[in-house]
């Protein structure tokens, strides 16, 4: 059974559309009491931008001298890019996202701790299934690897196509179709000490990585504990005073 639609959603939608699509998504926002990335996310999902514009027409209004002073040019296609100076605020990735991917995008962890946390997880799975492979090897996982050796053995006649000799007389030449045949098989077995030695080398260096993650986020939480310190103080300093001033008083 599918959620039931939030009745916000809809009056996001009036409210953009009723502000002729001027209105940010802060301020809709702040409007129904909800955050900004709730309606930015309404916003991507429902595809407001390819909303169809109604009876209004497009262009400027009647009477306005938006045009006053320009020669005009050669114009564009409907949703051309020619305005666009640069790609950081142009929704490129959009058309490309499913339904599903744009639910999912605002669901993403943007948190630098977040995100670390998110790696380290990764690579502990990653870790696990390589130690299931190296337990594998142990067991002679990978089996034998088969070379084959193949040459031509034969012609076969593939029927026969006009040629012209050198003194301008022509004659029937036959066409030859090579047949391959297998001359020689052989089975290469993987020694196990390398296979197992390539696997811990992976484990190793995923390892590595991990360890370097762990004290970049180490890093973070530290520095982030040292500003939030250093707001207490502050406040406390500031606490201090006005009791001080009013003590005065």
């Amino acid at each position: 059974m599918s959620r039931e639609r939030n009745p916000l959603r809809k009056k996001a939608l009036k409210l953009w559309l009723d502000s002729n699509r001027t209105l940010k998504p802060s301020a809709i926002a702040s409007a129904l009491g909800i955050s900004n990335e709730q309606v930015r996310k309404w916003k991507s999902v429902d595809r407001w931008e390819n909303l169809p514009q109604g009876p209004r027409k497009r262009g400027g209004q009647k009477g306005n001298q938006n045009a006053k002073g320009n020669r005009g040019g050669p114009g564009g296609p409907l949703r051309n890019e020619k305005a666009v100076k640069h790609g950081d605020y142009a929704t490129i990735w959009d058309d490309t996202l499913e339904n599903l991917e744009r639910e999912l995008f605002f669901e993403v962890d943007t948190n630098p701790v977040g995100q670390l946390n998110n790696e380290i997880r990764f690579l502990d799975l990653r870790i696990r299934r390589a130690l299931q492979l190296r337990a594998k090897a142990l067991e002679g996982w990978g089996g034998d690897t088969v070379q084959t050796t193949s040459q031509i053995v034969r012609n076969k006649k593939h029927g026969e196509m006009p040629e012209f000799d050198a003194e301008g007389s022509l004659t029937m030449v036959p066409v030859l179709e090579p047949i391959l045949a297998e001359v020689e098989r052989k089975a290469k077995k993987h020694p196990v000490l390398e296979r197992v030695l390539s696997i811990e080398e992976a484990i190793t260096r995923m390892q590595d990585k991990k360890a370097k993650l762990i004290d970049m986020k180490f890093k973070l939480s530290a520095k982030a504990l040292a500003e939030e310190e250093a707001a207490l103080r502050i406040k406390k300093q500031q606490l201090e005073i006005k009791n001080m001033e009013e003590q005065a008083w």
